[in-house]
């Protein structure tokens, strides 16, 4: 796997509008982030279910990992008014 295609991969996983427009033209759509022709055509084939489902599930993740680090700074700011 090429590094430009991992690259665009994690695009599609982390950025909604780059999913909308590759399920509007999958090939298309790679083609214009720099793929050559024959990782867009590997990336044109992917499980579409997989890619929303594993997308959901990491925004997901840093959603609570966002919790978690809000939480710990303000146990940490009521512990320094002490």
């Amino acid at each position: 796997m090429s590094a430009s295609l991992e690259a665009y991969l994690a695009r599609l996983y982390l950025d909604a509008d780059a999913r909308r427009a590759f399920s509007a033209d999958p090939r298309g759509a790679a083609m214009r982030a720099g793929l050559d022709d024959m990782d867009a055509e590997a990336v044109a084939h992917i499980d579409r279910a997989g890619l929303e489902l594993t997308a959901r599930s990491l925004q997901a993740r840093r959603k609570d990992r966002r919790g978690r680090e809000a939480g710990w700074w303000m146990r940490l700011r009521r512990w320094l008014r002490r």
